[in-house]
C-alpha cells in the first residue's frame, strides 16, 4: 500500500511540474483611464469627481473649507496602468492639474486636466 501511495505522489509531483503552454500568458491591458478621482474631506466624507473620458476631463466639486492648495486625491485607474502623479501625492488644486495614465502594456497614454471647483 505504501508503494502505492509513494507512486501516487510521485505523479503528482511530476505533473504539476509542467511548464505552462505557450500562449497562455494574459495580455497586458491596453486601457489608460481614469476611473475614479475622489478627494477625503476626512475618513468617512469624501468628493468624486465627474469624467469625461472622451475629453479628458475630471470636474470635482468640494465644500469651501477644504483648502485647495493641500489636497491628496485618490485616483484609482485601469487594471495594471500608473498614474502621475501618484495617487495620495499632495497637490495644489488652485490651479487645474495635468494627470498622465499610461497603460499597462505602456502604449497608451492619456493625459487628463483635473479641476477643483467650491
Amino acid at each position: 500500500m505504501k508503494k502505492y501511495i509513494y507512486l501516487f505522489f510521485m505523479l503528482m509531483c511530476i505533473v504539476s511540474c509542467e511548464k505552462p503552454e505557450e500562449g497562455l500568458v494574459a495580455e497586458k491591458s491596453v486601457n489608460a483611464n481614469i476611473v475614479r478621482f475622489r478627494i477625503y474631506q476626512n475618513q468617512n466624507v469624501f468628493f468624486d469627481g465627474t469624467i469625461d473620458q472622451e475629453g479628458n476631463t475630471v470636474q470635482v466639486t468640494i465644500p469651501e473649507g477644504i483648502d485647495k492648495s493641500a489636497i491628496r486625491p485618490q485616483v484609482l485607474v485601469s487594471a495594471g496602468a500608473v498614474v502621475t502623479p501618484k495617487s495620495g501625492e499632495l497637490q495644489d488644486f488652485t490651479n487645474p492639474v495635468e494627470y498622465k495614465v499610461v497603460s499597462e502594456n505602456g502604449e497608451n497614454t492619456k493625459t487628463y486636466m483635473i479641476t477643483v471647483n467650491y
